[in-house]
């Protein structure tokens, strides 16, 4: 890939995935052909801030991981989550955040491959 398509991905791709991960998307991209990188910035992908606000305001019953595609953790966090105290869901919003721009990369990586 072009180092201009490289960029112009990466720029749009910067808060949709991990921080540490970025190096290694950036590399597998400038390997990719041109073709992907339509490809990739088609994909859908969770918002970062879309998943911190489902986890402040329904992270207690487990929309968050929902969302996300973790449905055990949804359903953990929807039975079990309330005898934490709110303890749980509190802390899962870092957790849900996290685990999002995961897979964000993880399907990135999979169209890259």
């Amino acid at each position: 890939m072009t180092e201009e398509k490289v960029k112009e991905v990466m720029n749009v791709l910067k808060d949709k995935i991990p921080d540490e991960k970025y190096v290694m998307l950036k590399h597998r991209l400038t390997e990719a052909d041109d073709s992907l990188a339509d490809e990739v910035l088609s994909q859908k992908l969770h918002g970062t801030v879309g998943v911190i606000l489902l986890s402040v305001f329904l992270g207690g019953i487990g929309v968050d991981r929902f969302v996300i595609g973790d449905v055990g953790m949804g359903i953990g966090k929807l039975l079990v989550g309330w005898l934490t105290f709110g303890i749980w869901p509190l802390i899962d919003i870092f957790f849900c955040y996290k685990k999002a721009k995961e897979k964000n990369f993880l399907k990135l990586m999979q169209i890259l491959a």
